[in-house]
């Protein structure tokens, strides 16, 4: 599998929670970690909403621009749902936080701009059909723009989601949780995730770039930043 200097994390899950990036960020899975194949063949992780979630070691960023990026099919809609997430938040500094709410189907990034918290909110992101479908859900969150951009299966959904203040770009060395969130591990995944991948970039691309790169990113190909 390719990998560049921009590439933080990858989990393919083949089996195991291995990093593909380079760093050698290999996870630890936790609860029942079961593997399953998706409809294509590949191979993906199912968290049961109940003690699942993969931990990383700690590790900061840098950079301008998150990019998060995974496939994912929900299971349950009922609860709240951390997708990717820090072992903790503070108002003024950066942390990783990507959810959607209970009996919602929304997609979410939260995030500290100082003084306060704040979400970028695609509000329809999982309606109907892909509630409960296989789906690529891809975010990239520009700080130094304070805008949020929402991909599904390789296409934006909707416009640049502003964020207010100063968005605190999360350059603090945290453990990064895949499928939960916070230091006693909650707000669990209900369902299954594959080819898990963490980029960070210096400034934003055109946006014609950056969908070339997100299909990059959908057909599991090295992206051309």
């Amino acid at each position: 599998m390719l990998w560049s200097p921009n590439c933080q994390l990858l989990y393919p899950f083949e089996n195991q929670a291995n990093d593909y990036s380079g760093n050698a960020r290999h996870g630890t899975v936790s609860g029942s970690g079961v593997y399953a194949t998706k409809p294509n063949g590949g191979r993906c992780l199912y968290f049961d909403g109940t003690g699942d979630y993969v931990a990383t070691p700690s590790f900061g960023l840098s950079g301008t621009v998150v990019v998060f990026a995974c496939w994912i099919r929900r299971a349950q809609h009922t609860v709240i749902q951390t997708y990717i997430g820090d072992a903790g938040q503070s108002v003024t500094l950066g942390y990783i936080f990507c959810y959607s709410d209970a009996n919602a189907n929304n997609l979410k990034w939260k995030y500290a701009h100082g003084t306060n918290y704040a979400s970028a909110t695609s509000d329809t992101y999982f309606n109907p059909p892909y509630n409960d479908a296989w789906l690529h859900l891809c975010v990239v969150c520009d700080y130094a723009g304070k805008n949020c951009y929402f991909y599904r299966n390789g296409l934006a959904i909707g416009s640049p989601v502003a964020m207010v203040g100063t968005p605190a770009f999360p350059s603090t060395a945290r453990v990064k949780y895949i499928g939960g969130y916070g230091v006693n591990v909650y707000l669990l995944t209900y369902g299954y995730m594959a080819n898990v991948q963490l980029w960070t970039l210096a400034t934003m691309p055109p946006a014609g770039q950056m969908l070339a790169n997100v299909n990059r990113l959908m057909l599991g190909m090295n992206p051309i930043w």
